[in-house]
């Protein structure tokens, strides 16, 4: 998942109507943007502005040139007009295939397209009653959600650059927390290849081998963070941990393509992730309080893969030990207001408060489940 690192987050001061519309004009990177949206949060550096296309833009103070209120009320597009949005985006002759509560651009074979769409299906049944049997309420997005399939790597990373820079070259697959979009490509060669006609069978199949686990398992990591963003569960531009939103992602990602019914895959052992946990843990340093409140450690190289596989094994842990006490500290983590910056410390004060103050015998315990599961 990227986070768009434009705003210093500072206390919010103001959360306008949800009936007014504001136009918006700014400048970047020599770039002159007129928008009408709904301002969802204003603080001393700057704003966020809700468009209608689902869009969420961060706009730094210095960047706004004029800001005028409107008497107009803000609406979310239709879904006609949300498609053609989303259309325009991508590359000529692209089209949609809609599922009860996606809509699929693509410029591959429709059969991969539906192939995807039937999946993400499968993960949106999967989430939600996975949140229900366990009483947290969550509720259906304002919008339809849109996935965006390329053709192939070269076509996507093309797509990806503006957003991910040099890195669009080296992922499978993003969650924007701007656009709102899981972008990602065709994972069987694309329409341009011997492939071309294989039908969403032959897909599945393709899928269920060992090879392509992994790659799918990211593309079902990032369309788990679109839909946390979009049921409830979080917030986008909240401060949220970013442990919390990775170990979530991780605990739902493990794919299951044989279930017609919902991913049965959820919560199930993560065994790149465990092996990488217990690699880690040799070297005996304790990982927690860092963890907990550091979130450049999961963004960088050196220490993202030790931090992802430790933020999975934490929420492992709170959801089979502690699922009462993870549920309420997940409902009060959904009720953080975008761009809400809490004072130093008050992450793990939250963590203490639902979990207990003795991180380091948590840490211990942790460590000891981890120990006692296999690969």
């Amino acid at each position: 998942m990227r986070f768009v690192p434009i705003l210093v987050t500072l206390a919010v001061l103001l959360v306008t109507s949800p009936l007014c519309a504001d136009e918006i004009s700014f400048e970047r990177n020599g770039k002159q943007y007129d928008l009408t949206g709904q301002v969802i949060a204003t603080h001393e550096a700057g704003i966020v502005l809700h468009t209608p296309d689902g869009k969420m833009w961060p706009i730094q103070q210095q960047e706004i040139t004029s800001r005028q209120k409107t008497t107009a009320s803000f609406k979310l597009q239709t879904k006609q007009e949300l498609i053609d949005s989303v259309l325009a985006e991508m590359p000529p002759g692209s089209q949609i295939y809609e599922t009860a509560h996606y809509l699929v651009a693509y410029n591959t074979s429709r059969s991969y397209a539906q192939w995807v769409g039937s999946m993400l299906e499968r993960l949106h049944r999967g989430f939600t009653s996975y949140w229900s049997q366990r009483g947290v309420k969550i509720h259906e997005p304002n919008q339809p959600l849109v996935a965006l399939v390329f053709d192939n790597q070269n076509s996507f990373a093309n797509y990806a650059q503006a957003e991910l820079g040099d890195a669009a070259k080296s992922v499978i697959g993003f969650y924007s927390m701007h656009t709102n979009y899981v972008v990602m490509f065709d994972l069987t060669g694309g329409a341009g290849n011997s492939r071309r006609n294989l039908g969403t069978r032959d897909i599945q199949r393709l899928m269920s081998r060992p090879d392509f686990q992994w790659s799918l398992a990211t593309v079902v990591h990032e369309a788990t963070h679109q839909l946390a963003f979009n049921s409830g569960v979080q917030q986008r531009f909240a401060d949220v941990p970013l442990w919390f939103s990775e170990g979530l992602a991780i605990f739902f990602e493990t794919p299951d393509v044989s279930s017609s019914r919902g991913w049965r895959g959820i919560g199930q052992i993560s065994k790149p992730r465990l092996g990488q946990f217990q690699k880690a843990a040799q070297s005996g340093q304790p990982f927690l309080p860092d963890l907990l409140s550091n979130d450049d450690s999961l963004r960088k190289a050196a220490t993202s893969l030790d931090r992802y596989a430790q933020a999975w094994a934490v929420t492992y842990f709170l959801q089979k030990r502690m699922a009462n006490e993870y549920d309420a500290y997940l409902t009060e983590l959904s009720q953080i207001a975008p761009l809400d910056d809490p004072p130093e410390g008050a992450r793990i004060k939250m963590f203490q408060k639902h979990f207990g103050a003795d991180l380091i015998q948590l840490e211990n315990e942790i460590r000891e489940m981890m120990s006692s599961l296999r690969p």
